[in-house]
C-alpha cells in the first residue's frame, strides 16, 4: 500500500515540483496545501492535522519555545538558499529608509525577517525605529504592499520579481549580505518522524531524484516549473537555488543562529545538532 504524507508550504519547492512533473511521486501519495502563515504551520503540525512543513528553518528556534511537542526537527533543506527581496514602496530606496517605515512580516519574531532584522541592525536602523505588521505569508505580504500597504517587506520568488514590475522599488536582498543564507527546510516533529517514516523516506528519495535531474537535465526542470505556472524570472532564481545536497548545510544553519542572537530574539543557544535530524538521507 503506497504511504501518505500530509504536507504543507507556502509556496512548493522547486524540487517538489519538478518531482511531480516528472512523475517521480509513485512511491507516496503526497497530501500538500498552501498555508497562509508560518502560526498555521506550527499549529497543524502540534495538532497532528499535518505530518511536514516546508518552510524557514529559523522557524523551529521559535516553534520549540512554544506550548507544544517543542520536539520539532529540520529533516531535509530543500533549497541551497530562498531568494529573498527587501521591496519598498517607490519613496524607499535604501535599508536605511525603513527609519519610521511599517515593515510586513509573516511574524515579528521567526522566519525570514529575522535576516531582515539583521540586515537593519548592520544598517544601523535599530528595532525601536520601525513597525512590524504581521499580515500573512509570501503571498499575503506581496498582495498587501502591491495595494499599498505598509512601507517595506521580504518577499521570494515568484512575488518578489511580481512587486518589482508592478512598480515596487528593490532595497536589498538578503543574499546579497549573508551568501551563505540557507532555503527552506522540510520540518517535522520527532514523534511524527518515527510515525511517518516510510512516507518521509519515500518522498525523499523522490526529491533527491529531482534534485539531481535538476543538474543533469536542467531544461526539463525548466519546462516542469513554467508547466506549473512560475515566470521566466522565478524559474531562473529556482533553478540556481537547486541545492547541492538535502542534508541541511551547517554553514546556513549556524549563519541563522548567528542572526538570531544578533537580533537578541530567544533561541539563539541552540545548535546544529539541536536542530537537525538527517537519519532520512542516511546520515
Amino acid at each position: 500500500m503506497t504511504p501518505t504524507l500530509r504536507v504543507l508550504w507556502f509556496v512548493p519547492p522547486p524540487v517538489a515540483v519538478v518531482a511531480e512533473g516528472l512523475a517521480m511521486v509513485a512511491e507516496v501519495t503526497l497530501l500538500s496545501r498552501r498555508n497562509t502563515s508560518s502560526d498555521e504551520q506550527f499549529e497543524a503540525l502540534a495538532s497532528g492535522e499535518t505530518d511536514a512543513v516546508v518552510t524557514a528553518i529559523d522557524n523551529v528556534m521559535d516553534w520549540n519555545l512554544r506550548g507544544g511537542p517543542q520536539d520539532f526537527r529540520v529533516v531535509a533543506q530543500l533549497e541551497r538558499t530562498t531568494p529573498l527581496t527587501v521591496v519598498g514602496q517607490r519613496d524607499r530606496t535604501s535599508l536605511e529608509d525603513l527609519r519610521g517605515a511599517t515593515i510586513l512580516v509573516d511574524a515579528p519574531r521567526n522566519g525570514f525577517i529575522v535576516a531582515l532584522r539583521a540586515m537593519l541592525a548592520d544598517a544601523d536602523v535599530g528595532p525601536e525605529a520601525y513597525v512590524l505588521e504581521p499580515v500573512g505569508g509570501v503571498k499575503e505580504r506581496h498582495d498587501a504592499i502591491v495595494s499599498g500597504r505598509g512601507h517595506a517587506t521580504l518577499l521570494g520568488p515568484p512575488f518578489d520579481a511580481m512587486a518589482i514590475a508592478a512598480g515596487l522599488a528593490r532595497l536589498a536582498t538578503v543574499q546579497g549580505r549573508y551568501p551563505a543564507f540557507p532555503g527552506q527546510g522540510l520540518v517535522v516533529s520527532s514523534a511524527a518522524l518515527e510515525r511517518m517514516r516510510p512516507a518521509l523516506s519515500a518522498w525523499l528519495r523522490n526529491l533527491e531524484n529531482a534534485r539531481q535531474s535538476m543538474g543533469i537535465a536542467p531544461e526539463a526542470a525548466r519546462q516542469a516549473l513554467t508547466l506549473a505556472g512560475f515566470p521566466a524570472p522565478a524559474v531562473d532564481a529556482m533553478l540556481g537555488a537547486t541545492p547541492a545536497s538535502l542534508v541541511p548545510d551547517r554553514a546556513g544553519i549556524e549563519l541563522l543562529i548567528e542572526q538570531r542572537r544578533r537580533a537578541g530574539l530567544p533561541g539563539a543557544d541552540t545548535t546544529y545538532e539541536g536542530l537537525v535530524e538527517s537519519s532520512l538521507l542516511g546520515r
